[in-house]
């Protein structure tokens, strides 16, 4: 997912006001079609090259282990401790950003699992509101994913850009977490011009980590 990113959007974390927003979620403002996905088993030398190249830049082995389905997918790579990277949030260790086309990926890591939980649960309320922003958002739910052996809270969510260029553009995002770990996952795009107003790529890119 290799573009630049834009600068200044913001991510609701709850419903209706943006006064303690942190300004790191920011899907790309253009981007290319992504390239097609590859599974674990059959990927070619280029894109194991690429997933190598891509978990150097994260932190931990544990949220690289978490991004591993995808490492393969994404490009443009960068965390928190590098210059122009994304902004740590509320109850954040770390933050790791990557492209893949149209959609913008986060893998983030909390200082607790408390931490994560509020995440969870800030999102969660957040939701509540998609489905008029983004129609056919799905309820959170738990799902199968990492392989189809856990079980994550799975939420769709979608705000509204509050302040600059893109005032008022929409953008829909998924939100998982690692069962066990103080760890999450956020794919995220503009729901018009990036998602042609569809929640099928965000669901299409989740899906190749099952």
């Amino acid at each position: 997912m290799v573009v630049a990113v834009l600068a200044g959007a913001s991510v609701a974390f709850g419903l209706g006001w943006w006064g303690n927003q942190p300004d790191h979620d920011k899907p790309a403002a253009t981007a290319s079609p992504a390239a097609p996905p590859h599974s674990p088993t059959t990927a070619g030398p280029l894109a194991r090259r690429q997933a190598a190249a891509n978990r150097a830049h994260f932190p931990t082995a544990a949220i690289a282990a978490f991004a591993e389905p995808w490492l393969d997918k994404v490009g443009d790579c960068t965390t928190n401790t590098n210059s122009g990277g994304p902004e740590l949030g509320t109850g954040e260790q770390s933050r790791t950003r990557c492209t893949a086309g149209i959609i913008t990926t986060y893998w983030i890591s909390y200082r607790t699992l408390a931490d994560r939980d509020r995440a969870q649960a800030r999102y969660q309320a957040q939701a509540t509101n998609a489905p008029k922003l983004a129609p056919g958002a799905a309820p959170p739910a738990d799902r199968h994913a990492l392989g189809g052996s856990s079980t994550v809270r799975y939420i769709e969510y979608a705000y509204e850009v509050p302040s600059g260029k893109r005032a008022g553009h929409v953008v829909a995002a998924v939100w998982w977490n690692d069962p066990e770990q103080p760890i999450a996952g956020v794919f995220l795009a503009y729901w018009s011009e990036g998602l042609d107003s569809s929640w099928a790529p965000l669901r299409d890119l989740w899906n190749q980590c099952r």
